[in-house]
This record gives C-alpha cells, structure tokens and sequence, in this order.
C-alpha cells in the first residue's frame, strides 16, 4: 500500500496508509505508525496545547479526538501537499488513527483508486 508522510506544521509525526475510506463522503483514514514519539497521546495533546487547538482529552484513559486541525499536513508522491477539508487525530494511548475529508471526486478516484473501485 501506498504510503502517506504525517506532518504537524513542519514536523514529520509519522505515516499512514488510508487503509480504510468512505468513498461517497470523500473519507479516507487509516492507522497512524509514529516516527521517533515515546508516548503519542501525550505528543499529541501537548501539540495541540501549544497550537490552543479545539480536542477533547481522557487522561485517566489517555484518550484524545478532535475535530480538523489546519496545522496537519499529508504529503505524498515525492512531497505533494493532499489536498481536500483537512485531517484529524483521534487516539487511545498509543493506538491513533488520522482521518482526511473533503476529497473530491477526481482526487479519490485517482490518488485512492483501489478505494473508489471497491466501492464503485
């Protein structure tokens, strides 16, 4: 599968590979595997503090979720920008999933072929 860089704002986080999607609701989202993080829920939620970004948090469960998030990039094929709403990180200790929304048509078809086909 292909694999997609995770970035907040200039700082590489980790990879997915949008293993899963909602094509008719131009979703895609999947695992995310961590780079060089101890402890994800904890990066996640200090991140987002220091951006004062709109999450819910559990620390007794070290839960997390939040809605999209601006300062989220997802790169692919040698450094494109995806484009679309934007992404966001949910999370239970240090099992997190990132989900991308707002893909058009064009863009699902192409870039999240083997998604559009399944369902199509």
């Amino acid at each position: 599968m292909k694999e997609y860089k995770i970035f907040l704002d200039d700082v590489l986080i980790g990879t997915t590979n949008f293993e899963f999607a909602d094509v008719p609701m131009g979703v895609v989202y999947g695992k995310v595997i961590f780079i060089n993080v101890e402890n994800p829920y904890q990066f996640v939620k200090n991140f987002y503090l220091k951006k004062n970004a709109n999450f819910e948090c559990d620390d007794e469960v070290e839960f997390i979720d939040s809605m999209i998030q601006d300062f989220i990039k997802i790169y692919y094929d040698e450094n494109k920008l995806l484009i679309g709403w934007g992404s966001f990180l949910s999370g239970l200790k240090d099992e997190f999933e990132i989900t991308f929304s707002g893909i058009d048509s064009e863009l699902m078809k192409s870039e999240f072929s083997h998604h559009y086909y399944d369902y199509y």
